[in-house]
């Protein structure tokens, strides 16, 4: 049993109210912690249940615990934490709600860092648990990305979010000052407490690890109070907080911070509820509004012009009274940017819904012109798909989907339509979608009222669909069956799958989530060799579908069994040391052949780069070389009469085996050593700007790493080099000593020789792919990936809205984000951005582009053979420059365009272009100079002519 020290170093309050069950875990992750001297005082709300026997028990269990039991039940959670804070002895105190937990190390890490900065209070990360699937969150997590001390919080308005009063300790004298107190008779008094906290301190701190633990029960007995947002009495208490907390405004001298504190009621307080809308009924929607409305009127302008546009359009809708509209307009608060099912043009303004808003202000919030609907391409449509009837019976299911295109990007196309089930990462089922004709939709939906001077739409509900199946308003539906018996649900599975539609054309695609409304929700069950499975829809939005197997599990035959284990038998063998002896016993076995290469261009990962137009000079020439090209797995964009092998496999190791040429891009697997008559072409796959090689730091401080890329570098025979400090830079700093072919870069040819016919059609069919329209100037930007976080996303340091902002209509930006890292299209900015990296040919994006924006890519080194413009943005060039890899020059002073850091300087830069290539002209052709002399349009031809003696011979090199 523990002793305790006269006084405790921290108080933590617990509140239960009829928890008995649940209260000995609260209690007990606070017994549990790291730091010993400590009280919980467990405040009893005057429960009606076994609560006080369970308080006793603890009691007996450890003298550190103490209990409080109020005489009546308060009916919130701000009498029982007032009365346990009176109570504290500690010099700090916590709060805990007795349905949670506190992490073991909460109570330490919190009062060393108390005490170390002298803080008022400091607060922490709170993880929420769902205690049915095991999945944890964390709340607002951006609040807490940095261990930082506060100097108040005007420093930092956004921490006004952080409204929970559990996550923090407390300075006991700092209450006592100030006398904060809960607020009592109401709920969310944590909203009330922490503003009024907020106003007071001028110091505290912030911690990034997690010190609460938010469990979020599986089927609770009680609903909690966050939880009871169905009930109108909870919307009034929300919006009696938020009165409250604005006296506290008032009184703390702090109206200062009104704009901040409204904008979080509108971007957390009031969102909670809009996000519930789609379940609820007309009725309960308007006295919904009739309670927040008046109070939403009184806030700030300036908050609700930072709020987003969904939810002002929500706002409203409410004050309109367009009660069925606003369900529908509510399920955009989410992710991505859906749009409404109808809009109504007026003025050269585009309004939200079937008719123009009565009011200046209606026209002003409803106005979704900024969202281009008719200008986005396929890829990145504004559509929005509903669930709007199904039938579910025994094994089938079947689904009729409607898309709603308020746009009409979809007139004049006929997409093909797939329903995808499944995760981010995984594919559960990818059904076809069969187009049917669009029924006309019933009421005023079908036949929107024109706007005010302006003629009635085309069309009416009685007219018959399009060609396309499209009824006269662009509605679209499509049926889809989904056949038990033959989904193929992973065992593991048990989660809700997302249900998106996507509509592919033309190599173009474009994938939405599927909306369903409470009332389109489904059982179904269908016989399987393996039992049964239980397909069932959620009664939410977007739509999820959940699968469970029930009945036993499969048995396989003895035969399937020994089949399935043969079918996969090379797969489980073929490991890079199996790979390598299978390789050395067949060279050892087989001559090699002459005419045999293989090629293999970004680890097998595309039909692009150097190796591909080396292999085009050779099929040009009719060479008597067999080509082998490897790949991962996605073989779509290589030549259909290419000869293709799947990378690491045995097949792979074979070919690689009595292969005379192997010519690469990166590295081959380092588990096959070539052989003495075999050559192996290292053209690389670009020029370097940051350290490589035996240089990049990370390789000198891991021996075992650096020698294994000297004994891969020793393979090569030849070193493909644009000029001489690519040799350096590169071929030196890997330890290469073979020789270097200084023939420039074959993939450069086609830029060098831009104004050829063939060329200016690549060009054309790319800008055609990504849709831009007649007139508009392409931007590339091409930035390169951080070391320290790939995949993060944080290469991509422009903000596409601000520039949506500054550059009008005369742009259209094609982002090619790094392989290392990924780029999504933010919603609704696709009429402006278009993702291009998963594009297949990067010269494609080049040739089609007017400028290039990039960082540090060595892109840039293949630009210049363009001849158009290159401008730098480089907001982190010092952190980049400097940190653990290094570069190789000074861009700054060598660049062939400006480096700017900020979208200010960007969008200046673009808007004058022609004066800052003049500015530049010099500069630039002193780095094509140093770095691409080499690469004059012939570099395909050099290499086959000095690598290939079976190839037919140039004219240039006959003479």
């Amino acid at each position: 049993m523990t002793q305790r020290s006269t006084v405790p170093d921290v108080s933590v309050v617990v509140i239960t109210y009829d928890d008995a069950p649940r209260l000995p875990r609260a209690v007990r992750s606070v017994l549990s912690q790291t730091l010993k001297n400590l009280e919980v005082i467990v405040v009893d709300d005057c429960s009606g249940d076994d609560t006080p026997a369970v308080v006793a028990a603890l009691a007996r269990e450890d003298p550190r615990v103490r209990c409080i039991r109020l005489p009546a039940n308060s009916g919130g959670c701000g009498a029982p934490r007032n009365a346990g804070m009176d109570a504290a002895a500690a010099p700090y105190v916590m709060f805990l709600d007795s349905d949670d937990e506190l992490p073991r190390h909460a109570c330490k890490s919190l009062l060393l860092e108390a005490e170390a900065t002298g803080a008022d209070f400091v607060m922490g990360t709170v993880e929420r648990v769902d205690e049915g699937t095991g999945n944890t969150t964390l709340w607002y997590p951006r609040l807490f990305a940095e261990r930082r001390v506060v100097h108040g919080v005007r420093a930092e308005p956004e921490l006004l979010f952080n409204c929970l009063a559990t996550n923090k300790l407390y300075r006991r004298a700092f209450l006592e000052a100030t006398g904060i107190r809960f607020p009592t008779g109401i709920h969310h008094e944590d909203i009330v407490w922490s503003t009024e906290l907020f106003c007071h301190s001028k110091l505290f701190a912030v911690v990034p690890w997690p010190v609460y633990r938010w469990l979020l029960a599986a089927a609770p007995a009680t609903t909690s109070i966050s939880s009871r947002r169905h009930e109108l009495e909870n919307v009034r208490q929300r919006i009696a907080a938020a009165e409250l907390t604005d006296r506290v405004l008032a009184a703390t001298g702090s109206l200062d911070l009104k704009e901040d504190k409204d904008f979080r009621f509108l971007s957390h307080d009031l969102r909670l509820y809009l996000g519930d809308l789609p379940r609820r009924d007309p009725g309960w929607i308007a006295a919904f509004a009739d309670i927040v409305v008046p109070y939403v009127d009184t806030l700030e302008p300036a908050a609700v012009r930072r709020s987003s546009r969904a939810e002002r359009v929500c706002v409203q809708l409410l004050r309109e009274g367009r009660h069925e509209e606003v369900a529908a307009a509510a399920v955009e608060l989410g992710g991505r940017w859906v749009p409404p099912r109808t809009v109504t043009r007026h003025g050269g303004r585009v309004f939200w819904g079937e008719t123009v808003p009565a009011t200046e202000r209606g026209r002003e919030e409803l106005d979704v012109t900024e969202a281009h609907l008719g200008e986005q391409p396929l890829a990145s449509a504004l559509l929005r798909h509903e669930l709007a009837d199904l039938e579910a019976s025994g094994d089938r299911v079947r689904l009729r989907l409607r898309t709603y295109d308020p746009g009409r990007v979809l007139d004049g196309r006929a997409p093909t339509a797939r329903l995808r089930i499944g995760g981010r990462k995984r594919t559960i089922a990818a059904l076809p979608a069969e187009p049917v004709p669009a029924a006309p939709r019933c009421g005023p939906a079908s036949e929107p009222a024109a706007p005010h001077g302006e003629p009635a739409p085309a069309g009416s509900a009685s007219a018959r669909s399009a060609p396309d199946g499209s009824a006269p308003d662009g509605t679209r539906e499509w049926e889809v069956t989904i056949d038990l018996s033959a989904l193929d649900w992973p065992e593991d599975a048990v989660k809700p799958q997302s249900v998106e539609l996507s509509l592919a054309e033309g190599g173009r695609s474009c994938s939405r989530p599927v909306l369903a409304f409470p009332d389109l929700s489904f059982t179904s069950t269908g016989t399987l060799s393996a039992g049964r499975l239980v397909l069932e829809a959620s009664a939410d939005v977007p739509f999820r579908l959940t699968a469970r197997r029930i009945g036993p599990s499969p048995r396989r035959g003895r035969l399937a069994r020994a089949a399935g284990l043969w079918r996969d038998l090379p797969l489980r063998l073929a490991t890079p040391r199996n790979l390598g002896r299978f390789y050395r016993l067949a060279a050892a076995l087989t001559p090699v052949d002459r005419r045999l290469a293989v090629f293999e261009s970004a680890e097998g990962g595309a039909y692009t780069g150097n190796p591909r137009y080396v292999y085009e000079e050779l099929r040009r020439r009719d060479a008597p070389i067999r080509v082998v090209w490897s790949h991962t797995g996605d073989a779509a964009h290589f030549p259909r009469d290419a000869v293709l092998v799947r990378r690491n496999t045995f097949r792979h190791a074979w070919f690689l085996a009595r292969a005379r040429y192997w010519v690469d891009s990166h590295n081959l697997p380092y588990c096959y050593r070539k052989r003495r008559a075999t050559r192996y072409l290292q053209t690389w796959h670009g020029q370097v700007f940051k350290k490589m090689g035996l240089d990049d730091p990370r390789l000198r401080a891991q021996p075992a790493m650096a020698r294994r890329y000297a004994e891969a570098v020793a393979r090569w025979d030849v070193l493909l080099t644009p000029g001489p400090d690519f040799r350096r830079d590169f071929g030196d700093a890997s330890g290469f000593t073979g020789e270097a072919l200084h023939a420039g870069y074959p993939r450069t040819d086609v830029l060098v020789r831009h104004d050829e016919p063939e060329q200016r059609e690549r060009a054309r069919r790319t800008r055609e792919f990504f849709e831009v329209p007649e007139g508009r100037r392409v931007i590339l930007y091409a930035p390169t990936y951080r070391d320290e976080r790939r995949f993060s996303g944080e290469s991509i340091r422009l903000d596409p809205q601000v520039l949506a902002a500054e550059l009008g209509r005369d742009w259209v930006i094609l982002v090619r984000a790094h392989p290392f890292d990924r780029f999504t299209v933010p919603d609704p900015l696709g009429h402006l951005v278009r993702d291009a990296s998963s594009y297949p040919e990067v010269n494609d994006l080049m040739l089609a582009s007017d400028v290039l924006v990039t960082d540090y890519s060595s892109i840039m080194f293949d630009y210049v053979c363009l001849g158009r413009p290159i401008l730098y943005y480089a907001d982190d060039y010092e952190h980049y420059a400097t940190d653990r890899r290094g570069v190789c020059f000074d861009l700054e002073r060598l660049a062939p365009g400006p480096l700017l850091r900020n979208p200010g300087e960007l969008v200046a830069a673009l808007n004058r272009l022609d004066t800052v290539t003049e500015r530049y002209g010099e500069r630039y052709a002193d780095f094509r100079a140093r770095w691409c002399a080499l690469d004059d349009g012939q570099a395909a031809r050099a290499v086959v002519d000095a690598f290939f003696p079976e190839a037919p011979r140039s004219p240039e090199a006959a003479r």
